[in-house]
Order: structure tokens, then sequence, then C-alpha cells
């Protein structure tokens, strides 16, 4: 995890990671994913308004994010004065039923935060290094309820015209990284002209793809 490349994209005022909104694949499979259940799973979530929009849908949301400067504008943006303990070096934060975390992810486990019933990686994979992935899926899958579901967004672009990250993660990279699952291609979008940033880089197309993953 290159954590200077993430530190100085929070320190700009707009970066194409953020979306000032609930993320539209999240509304979109809200009712199919999330309604009814009791807990999500929100890792590498920056400042993510999708945490305030599954806690005001009365589920408990849990964020995991290492950057003090996403974390704290997270706080402010929302109006929301969190109570805040140290755990064995991780800063947690708590505001009714919104969690979050302020620590390395590979340092987290489900004795701090319990298991999940759904996780949703908005853009967490794909803003690893390859050398990561595998790491991150293994620790991924312990957070899962045994019935649980996992949702990955990934991008998909021509992979000679960007370095990432995002990084390019295709299908056949995620049947490999989650090789005991069934992997279903839920929708895609394209989202080339949705920030500055991505126009500027003159990419040939640019969309998000979004995928089910259960667990055999």
């Amino acid at each position: 995890m290159d954590f200077e490349f993430w530190d100085n994209c929070w320190s700009r005022p707009s970066q194409p990671f953020h979306l000032k909104q609930t993320h539209h694949f999240l509304l979109r499979y809200y009712q199919q994913y999330f309604a009814g259940k009791k807990k999500a799973l929100l890792p590498l979530c920056g400042k993510s308004q999708d945490l305030i929009f599954l806690a005001r849908n009365n589920m408990h949301a849990v964020g995991v994010e290492f950057n003090p400067k996403a974390v704290e504008s997270f706080w402010q943006a929302n109006q929301l004065e969190p109570e805040s303990r140290d755990v064995a070096g991780k800063k947690h934060f708590r505001a009714s039923n919104t969690e979050l975390w302020q620590c390395d992810f590979f340092e987290l486990s489900i004795k701090d935060t319990g298991v999940f019933d759904v996780i949703f990686d908005r853009a967490a994979l794909i803003a690893l290094p390859e050398q990561l992935r595998q790491q991150y899926a293994n620790h991924l899958q312990n957070f899962l309820t045994t019935d649980g579901v996992l949702l990955v967004v990934t991008m998909d672009y021509e992979p000679n015209e960007m370095s990432g990250p995002p990084f390019y993660v295709s299908l056949d990279e995620l049947q490999e990284l989650f090789s005991e699952a069934t992997i279903t291609e839920l929708d895609r979008h394209t989202i080339i002209e949705s920030h500055p940033r991505w126009q500027e880089l003159q990419l040939s197309w640019l969309d998000e793809i979004v995928y089910e993953i259960r667990f055999n």
C-alpha cells in the first residue's frame, strides 16, 4: 500500500476516488443485498457516504480506513461527534450505529468487529498492488458470516492506458483470488465522464463493474 500516494489524494479538495453521494450500485442493489441485514463492512472506505446511507437505513455500518485525513473529514462532513478509543494501537470511532476503524486493514480482526452479513468493497481491492491482493482476499473472507455475501466493485479499462491505482483487476484474477467462491457479474456502468481526472487520462473507456461473490 502506497501510504504517501493516498495521503496526497486525501489532501486534495477533489479526487475521483471519492463520491459526495451514495454509490449508485449500493442504491441499486440495496434491497436485494442489504435490506433486512444487520451488519455491513466497508473496507478501505475513505470518507464514503455509503456508511451514512446504510446507518440511516438501520444497518450497523462499519468502515475501515488508515488515513487520518479521510477519517477526520468523514466525521466533520457529516457533523458527527463520535466517541473514540484506542484498541491495541488501532483507533476506533463510533457515533450511533456508524463505526470507523482508523488502522491498517490487515491489523483488524473479527475479535475487533465481529462478522458481517454483507461486505461492500467499493474500491478497496483495486486500490491494492498485485502483491497484496491475495493477502487481502484471504483476510477479507474472515469477516463474512457463513452465508454472507461479498460485493466487489472493480474498474474495467484498457490496462495499457493506465497503470493505476485504480488497478485493473479482471474476472480471471477475481476467480484466482476467491478460488472457492461463485462469482457473478451483476452490473456495469461507464464513469469516464464522472470526473475531470478520468477525462485527462484520455482513456478509451472506463467502466465500473460490481460482482457478487458467494463462498461455496
